[in-house]
């Protein structure tokens, strides 16, 4: 199987990259699949400008020349796409807004018919970008599984670490799907 990883937080080894290798770890239990990692916040992606050039056929591409370019080929050979970030203020970082928001480009081919495996990690609000999720999959034909964690608790900030029942359904999530092969 051919997999995305997309890390929306700007610290590396993190609660949603946590949360992520072990999804990995149960999705590779028993066989080997290509894994591609892409860093988010260590690469230069630049936000969509709205030209909706990627409108335009045949190659419905986007004009800006920058590292989104080797994401849009990783994306398009994969049958799994792993989105993993931390919410900042109500939604997902940066990072992975700006390279979302870059998508726009593989909204006319291309973006359609993969798994989504969602890992958010939160403090006090993920409605919105579970909400959003939920929103697009039917339209793209998408199978979505989300896992979503708390990570404060009674005002203290808990490290993914000490919430083995987070980490140990990720793992389930990747075994499940590893197994019928998404």
């Amino acid at each position: 199987m051919k997999v995305v990883v997309l890390h929306g937080s700007p610290r590396r080894d993190g609660n949603s990259d946590t949360l992520a290798l072990h999804f990995l770890n149960g999705l590779s239990e028993g066989r080997e699949d290509e894994v591609r990692h892409f860093y988010l916040n260590d690469m230069d992606i630049r936000p969509c400008q709205g030209c909706l050039r990627c409108e335009t056929p045949p190659k419905h591409s986007c004009f800006i020349q920058d590292d989104m370019q080797e994401i849009y080929s990783a994306y398009m050979d994969a049958d799994l796409i792993v989105w993993a970030t931390p919410m900042y203020w109500g939604y997902m970082t940066a990072q992975m807004k700006a390279a979302l928001d870059r998508m726009e480009a593989l909204a006319w081919r291309g973006f359609e018919n993969k798994t989504f495996a969602v890992f958010l990690t939160y403090r006090f609000h993920v409605e919105s970008t579970v909400g959003f999720f939920q929103r697009i999959a039917p339209h793209f034909g998408i199978k979505l599984h989300i896992v979503t964690c708390r990570t404060m608790v009674d005002g203290k900030d808990v490290p993914i670490t000490s919430l083995p029942d987070k980490l140990q359904e990720a793992y389930e999530l990747g075994k499940r799907l590893g197994a019928s092969g998404t």
